[in-house]
């Protein structure tokens, strides 16, 4: 399994790519690396929801309720 950290490291890299490409451009190039950075920050974003949810999860339910608010 991914953790957060190499997502994000691969997010920065990937980020920079398209900086490069950028300024060369190249249209597909570019379209495909914003898709790129895009899947891989909702990847990144999802797995810290899940951890949060799994924390959240572990509370009792007025816990939970008391922390959302």
């Amino acid at each position: 399994m991914v953790t957060v950290e190499k997502l994000k490291e691969h997010l920065k890299k990937t980020q920079s790519n398209l900086a490069e490409v950028s300024k060369k451009d190249n249209p597909s190039e570019i379209r495909k690396l914003k898709k790129k950075t895009k899947r891989l920050a909702r990847k990144a974003s999802k797995i810290t929801a899940t951890e949060k949810m799994a924390e959240l999860k572990k509370k009792k339910k007025k816990d939970r309720k008391t922390t959302s608010e």
